[in-house]
């Protein structure tokens, strides 16, 4: 597992339950602009200890080779997150699939590093874990995330219907996904 990855101008870190202060910074200052696409978040997401756990757990299922989540920060500002890339459900056997999930600060939207850091995470998934499908759901009204997929080469398949529970609701979800041809 790969723990730093650098692109041109950012820098992508799995981060140690030491630094859950830059993550519950990070879910605090974008509460408004995240929730809307996620599904109800437990009574004590925003605390530090919350956090630190969530960061150990993650971990060690990257130790297990079911998870890949990296932090991401601006070459210039190592400090603050700037967004997450994390790919999850990772399934090996005759799959070999995993379901994409990314989130960015509200400040940092519509300049490419979305793009950026998603690309450089996956090119990690494909040499190390070996990927040759992930997945993206992403509800309809989402046009962001939706250009977003598209731009890195995801493929629509179909809407899932009431797949997913968002703010107490169930919501259907448009399926994207990504085949990475260069695995044989």
């Amino acid at each position: 597992m790969q723990m730093n990855i650098q692109s041109d101008r950012l820098q992508l870190r799995v981060l140690h339950p030491n630094e859950a202060d830059k993550v519950l910074s990070f879910y605090v200052q974008n509460k408004d602009h995240f929730e809307p696409w996620e599904p109800e978040r437990d009574i004590n997401f925003y605390t530090l200890s919350y956090q630190r756990l969530s960061l150990s757990i993650e971990y060690n299922l990257m130790q297990q080779l079911k998870l890949l989540r990296y932090w991401i920060f601006l070459k210039n500002d190592p400090h603050t997150i700037i967004g997450s890339v994390n790919f999850y459900n990772i399934v090996k056997g005759s799959y070999f699939t995993c379901q994409l999930g990314y989130k960015f600060d509200h400040r940092f939207l519509s300049q490419g590093y979305a793009t950026e850091g998603i690309r450089a995470a996956m090119k990690v998934l494909f040499s190390d874990y070996e990927i040759h499908r992930i997945e993206a759901n992403i509800m309809p009204s989402n046009l962001r995330s939706i250009h977003l997929a598209q731009k890195l080469g995801f493929q629509y398949e179909g809407l899932a219907v009431s797949s997913i529970k968002i703010n107490h609701r169930w919501e259907d979800h448009a399926r994207y996904a990504y085949i990475n041809n260069e695995i044989r």
